[in-house]
Protein backbone atom coordinates (compact mmCIF):
# COMPACT_ATOMS: atom_id res chain seq x y z
CA UNK A 1 0.00 0.00 0.00
CA UNK A 2 3.33 2.36 -0.23
CA UNK A 3 3.13 4.94 -2.88
CA UNK A 4 -0.51 5.95 -2.77
CA UNK A 5 -0.51 9.65 -3.26
CA UNK A 6 -4.02 10.05 -2.92
CA UNK A 7 -5.88 8.97 0.31
CA UNK A 8 -9.45 9.41 -1.21
CA UNK A 9 -8.54 7.18 -3.90
CA UNK A 10 -7.01 4.24 -1.47
CA UNK A 11 -10.22 4.56 0.97
CA UNK A 12 -12.11 3.69 -2.10
CA UNK A 13 -10.46 1.19 -3.09
CA UNK A 14 -10.70 -0.65 0.19
CA UNK A 15 -13.76 0.04 0.20
CA UNK A 16 -14.22 -1.96 -2.54
CA UNK A 17 -13.35 -5.24 -0.77
CA UNK A 18 -15.77 -7.38 1.79
CA UNK A 19 -15.47 -10.60 3.96
CA UNK A 20 -18.89 -12.16 4.58
CA UNK A 21 -16.69 -14.78 6.72
CA UNK A 22 -14.51 -12.98 8.72
CA UNK A 23 -15.48 -9.43 10.00
CA UNK A 24 -12.54 -8.77 11.69
CA UNK A 25 -10.59 -9.42 8.41
CA UNK A 26 -12.56 -6.29 6.76
CA UNK A 27 -12.24 -3.97 9.81
CA UNK A 28 -8.21 -4.58 9.92
CA UNK A 29 -7.94 -3.29 6.03
CA UNK A 30 -10.63 -0.25 7.17
CA UNK A 31 -8.89 0.93 9.84
CA UNK A 32 -5.86 -0.58 10.72
CA UNK A 33 -3.95 -1.53 7.22
CA UNK A 34 -2.85 1.91 6.89
CA UNK A 35 -2.11 2.61 10.22
CA UNK A 36 0.33 -0.28 10.55
CA UNK A 37 1.83 0.92 7.36
CA UNK A 38 2.45 4.44 8.72
CA UNK A 39 4.73 3.18 11.93
CA UNK A 40 6.31 0.12 9.77
CA UNK A 41 4.11 -2.78 11.72
CA UNK A 42 3.45 -4.73 8.62
CA UNK A 43 2.99 -4.71 5.39
CA UNK A 44 -0.25 -5.14 3.25
CA UNK A 45 0.10 -6.16 -0.33
CA UNK A 46 -3.38 -6.05 -1.77
CA UNK A 47 -4.15 -8.37 -4.79
CA UNK A 48 -6.11 -6.87 -7.79
CA UNK A 49 -7.93 -7.02 -10.97
CA UNK A 50 -4.27 -7.27 -13.15
CA UNK A 51 -6.45 -6.27 -16.43
CA UNK A 52 -7.49 -2.86 -13.84
CA UNK A 53 -3.94 -2.21 -12.74
CA UNK A 54 -2.07 -2.40 -16.29
CA UNK A 55 -5.29 0.01 -18.11
CA UNK A 56 -5.27 2.25 -14.89
CA UNK A 57 -8.16 2.72 -13.13
CA UNK A 58 -11.18 5.70 -13.41
CA UNK A 59 -12.86 7.38 -11.22
CA UNK A 60 -16.11 5.53 -11.90
CA UNK A 61 -14.57 1.99 -11.78
CA UNK A 62 -12.89 1.18 -8.38
CA UNK A 63 -9.74 -1.11 -8.40
CA UNK A 64 -11.52 -4.27 -7.15
CA UNK A 65 -9.22 -6.19 -4.66
CA UNK A 66 -9.43 -9.51 -4.94
CA UNK A 67 -7.60 -10.72 -1.91
CA UNK A 68 -5.54 -9.48 0.51
CA UNK A 69 -2.52 -10.74 2.80
CA UNK A 70 -0.49 -8.65 5.87
CA UNK A 71 3.02 -9.51 6.46
CA UNK A 72 4.90 -8.78 9.69
CA UNK A 73 6.83 -9.91 12.75
CA UNK A 74 6.12 -11.41 15.58
CA UNK A 75 8.07 -13.32 18.31
CA UNK A 76 7.29 -16.70 19.15
CA UNK A 77 8.00 -17.20 23.52
CA UNK A 78 8.49 -20.62 24.26
CA UNK A 79 8.01 -21.76 27.68
CA UNK A 80 10.76 -22.70 30.14
CA UNK A 81 9.48 -25.83 29.98
CA UNK A 82 10.23 -26.58 26.22
CA UNK A 83 14.02 -28.82 26.32
CA UNK A 84 17.18 -27.57 24.87
CA UNK A 85 17.10 -29.56 21.62
CA UNK A 86 13.52 -28.64 20.99
CA UNK A 87 15.60 -24.52 21.24
CA UNK A 88 18.22 -25.06 19.46
CA UNK A 89 16.00 -26.62 16.69
CA UNK A 90 14.23 -23.41 16.66
CA UNK A 91 17.44 -21.10 16.86
CA UNK A 92 19.42 -23.05 14.12
CA UNK A 93 22.61 -22.59 16.17
CA UNK A 94 22.25 -23.11 20.36
CA UNK A 95 19.47 -23.23 22.85
CA UNK A 96 21.61 -20.97 25.18
CA UNK A 97 23.53 -17.36 25.18
CA UNK A 98 25.51 -16.20 27.68
CA UNK A 99 24.29 -18.96 29.28
CA UNK A 100 20.48 -18.26 29.28
CA UNK A 101 18.04 -20.12 27.58
CA UNK A 102 16.81 -18.47 24.59
CA UNK A 103 13.11 -17.91 25.39
CA UNK A 104 12.07 -16.05 22.41
CA UNK A 105 12.68 -16.39 18.33
CA UNK A 106 11.70 -14.07 15.58
CA UNK A 107 9.11 -15.21 12.99
CA UNK A 108 7.76 -13.30 10.47
CA UNK A 109 3.60 -13.32 10.43
CA UNK A 110 1.02 -13.81 8.17
CA UNK A 111 -1.14 -11.77 10.25
CA UNK A 112 -4.01 -11.02 7.83
CA UNK A 113 -5.04 -13.25 4.64
CA UNK A 114 -8.34 -13.08 2.76
CA UNK A 115 -9.95 -13.87 -0.27
CA UNK A 116 -12.59 -11.42 -1.00
CA UNK A 117 -16.59 -12.50 -1.33
CA UNK A 118 -17.53 -10.10 -3.55
CA UNK A 119 -15.55 -11.25 -6.22
CA UNK A 120 -16.03 -14.81 -8.59
CA UNK A 121 -14.25 -17.79 -6.48
CA UNK A 122 -12.08 -18.76 -9.73
CA UNK A 123 -10.10 -15.12 -9.42
CA UNK A 124 -7.83 -16.11 -6.46
CA UNK A 125 -7.44 -18.72 -4.11
CA UNK A 126 -6.40 -19.33 -0.74
CA UNK A 127 -3.41 -21.57 -1.90
CA UNK A 128 -2.63 -18.72 -4.18
CA UNK A 129 -2.85 -15.87 -1.32
CA UNK A 130 -0.52 -18.55 1.05
CA UNK A 131 1.85 -18.49 -1.96
CA UNK A 132 2.39 -15.21 -2.47
CA UNK A 133 2.48 -13.99 1.37
CA UNK A 134 5.30 -17.23 1.27
CA UNK A 135 7.27 -15.36 -1.79
CA UNK A 136 7.18 -12.00 0.46
CA UNK A 137 8.68 -13.82 3.51
CA UNK A 138 11.33 -15.73 0.97
CA UNK A 139 12.35 -12.11 -0.46
CA UNK A 140 12.81 -10.94 3.38
CA UNK A 141 14.57 -14.10 4.40
CA UNK A 142 17.05 -13.26 1.21
CA UNK A 143 17.92 -9.84 2.52
CA UNK A 144 17.81 -10.53 6.19
CA UNK A 145 17.45 -14.09 6.93
CA UNK A 146 14.92 -15.53 9.12
CA UNK A 147 14.28 -19.33 9.66
CA UNK A 148 10.61 -19.03 10.92
CA UNK A 149 7.25 -18.15 9.65
CA UNK A 150 4.42 -18.03 11.95
CA UNK A 151 0.36 -17.46 11.43
CA UNK A 152 -2.41 -16.97 14.19
CA UNK A 153 -5.84 -18.66 12.71
CA UNK A 154 -9.09 -19.10 14.92
CA UNK A 155 -9.41 -21.86 16.25
CA UNK A 156 -11.85 -23.99 14.10
CA UNK A 157 -10.32 -27.40 12.56
CA UNK A 158 -10.71 -25.95 9.03
CA UNK A 159 -8.74 -23.61 9.51
CA UNK A 160 -6.28 -25.89 11.49
CA UNK A 161 -6.21 -28.00 8.70
CA UNK A 162 -5.63 -25.84 5.84
CA UNK A 163 -2.35 -24.77 7.45
CA UNK A 164 -1.47 -28.27 8.82
CA UNK A 165 -2.00 -29.46 5.04
CA UNK A 166 1.37 -27.15 4.39
CA UNK A 167 3.61 -27.92 6.79
CA UNK A 168 2.31 -25.17 9.15
CA UNK A 169 2.76 -26.99 13.04
CA UNK A 170 0.63 -25.96 16.05
CA UNK A 171 2.61 -24.07 19.18
CA UNK A 172 0.25 -22.90 21.05
CA UNK A 173 -3.79 -21.91 21.68
CA UNK A 174 -4.15 -17.50 22.76
CA UNK A 175 -7.00 -15.95 23.68
CA UNK A 176 -7.50 -12.29 22.39
CA UNK A 177 -10.41 -10.36 23.94
CA UNK A 178 -13.27 -13.14 23.69
CA UNK A 179 -11.74 -15.30 21.00
CA UNK A 180 -9.53 -18.27 20.59
CA UNK A 181 -6.61 -18.33 18.09
CA UNK A 182 -4.19 -21.33 17.60
CA UNK A 183 -0.34 -20.01 16.90
CA UNK A 184 1.03 -22.44 13.77
CA UNK A 185 4.58 -21.99 12.92
CA UNK A 186 6.84 -23.37 9.45
CA UNK A 187 10.32 -23.71 9.13
CA UNK A 188 11.33 -21.63 6.16
CA UNK A 189 13.29 -23.86 3.35
CA UNK A 190 14.77 -26.84 4.41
Amino acid sequence: MNGWKDDMKLLQTLSSFSCEKDEDIENFLFSRAVEFENVSKARTYLICNQAQLENGQTDSEPLVIYGYITIGLKVLSVPISVSNRKRKELDGFSAKIHGEQIRDFPCYLIGQLSRASNVPKNSVSGDQLISFACDVIATSVEAVGGRYMMVECHDKDQWIHIYAKIGFKEKSRLQYEQQWMVQMIRKIGK
